[in-house]
């Protein structure tokens, strides 16, 4: 299953708009099915444009199955590299 996902970053209720380039990317997200070894790497479709991206960012999703998901998404400022967790319910 494929399926457009739109990430936006903020930081206390503020967009964040200073993502910086990290692995040709201004964010890599990675995905993990509840319940089992399903495991998926959504790839960015927002492309890097200049020194600075953000607050939105894109990925094309595809999921091999409904259920819950648990995301983690990689980014930079400031020079330094953050991890957030989400949940995603699929289906």
């Amino acid at each position: 299953m494929a399926h457009p996902l739109t990430v936006s970053i903020a930081k206390d209720g503020r967009p964040v708009t200073d993502l910086e380039p990290y692995v040709d990317a201004y964010a890599h997200l990675t995905a993990f099915h509840e319940g089992d070894a399903a495991f998926a790497h959504p790839h960015p479709t927002t492309k890097v444009s200049g020194d600075n991206g953000g607050p939105d960012l894109s990925f094309r999703a595809e999921l091999p199955t409904s259920g819950n998901w648990r995301l983690f998404l990689q980014f930079q400022t400031g020079g330094k590299l953050h991890t957030a967790a989400l949940a995603l319910r699929v289906g």
